[in-house]
């Protein structure tokens, strides 16, 4: 088994960006997108329609600003609605 490299100074300057880029705030650290499933739908609808995120909910926007996954996550479904409505005519 061989071990791995040792970490180099990028490594080190990403993760301290990434822990100085975390939110202060509990609210938004402690969020959890699959247990607010039905108010994340309606806000990706709203965005969809073309409101501003950051206007609807601040706190979630600074969310996933902070969190990958589920940045990637609810822009995705905004893409899918975006599509729809196209599709639709709309």
């Amino acid at each position: 088994m061989s071990t791995p490299p040792p970490p180099q100074d990028d490594d080190h300057s990403r993760l301290l960006d990434f822990v100085l880029s975390q939110p202060l705030d509990d609210e938004c650290v402690h969020m959890d997108c699959t247990d607010e499933c039905e108010q994340i739908s309606r806000m990706a609808e709203r965005v969809a329609n073309g409101e501003r995120l950051e206007d609807i909910m601040p706190e979630f926007e600074q969310h996933i600003r902070c969190w990958k996954d589920c940045r990637e996550e609810f822009e995705a479904l905004v893409a899918i609605l975006k599509a729809e409505r196209a599709a639709r005519g709309g």
